[in-house]
């Protein structure tokens, strides 16, 4: 097994850190706005990609459960929170890797919050040789694209 460690760059969210936290410390939170922007028809082209990938999302507060076409059932959970700075979720097992995200967040103003995004995980050489780079891709678009939502919004 081989340690595939994906670190985004830094990016700026125009919040505080704790409309950033409490948001992303909450799958439903998360869900509300991803069903909001399917019905309003944001970002369609995005959606039409992730929906050919994967259907039948579900929130919880700390979980999350989806089918992704050719792989199956899969589920990510929030395993570790530290207000308002940390969340780290994990796998469930149902994906052929282990696997963790960190969302580390850093006040640097009142309306200034910075988001790194850490993803770890111990897959074998074959899945890494072909995963690598389509996740640093991936974690680097999901860091820009958390700039963009209204935080302030679902507090």
């Amino acid at each position: 097994m081989a340690e595939v460690k994906i670190v985004s760059e830094i990016v700026k969210i125009d919040s505080t850190i704790d409309s950033v936290y409490s948001f992303l410390s909450d799958f439903n939170r998360i869900g509300t706005v991803v069903n909001m922007a399917k019905q309003m028809g944001v970002g369609q082209e995005q959606m039409k990609e992730v929906s050919d990938k994967i259907e039948d999302i579900r929130f919880e507060e700390d979980r999350c459960t989806f089918k992704v076409k050719g792989l199956g059932d899969v589920a990510v959970k929030i395993i570790e929170k530290e207000e308002p700075k940390l969340i780290k979720i994990g796998g469930d097992g149902s994906v052929p890797f282990e696997f963790n995200l960190w969302i580390q967040l850093l006040e640097n103003g009142p309306y200034d919050t910075r988001l790194r995004l850490t993803f770890l995980a111990e897959m074998n050489m074959m899945l890494k040789m072909m995963l690598k780079g389509k996740l640093e891709k991936g974690i680097n678009q999901l860091a820009e694209g958390l700039t963009k939502i209204p935080y302030m919004m679902f507090k």
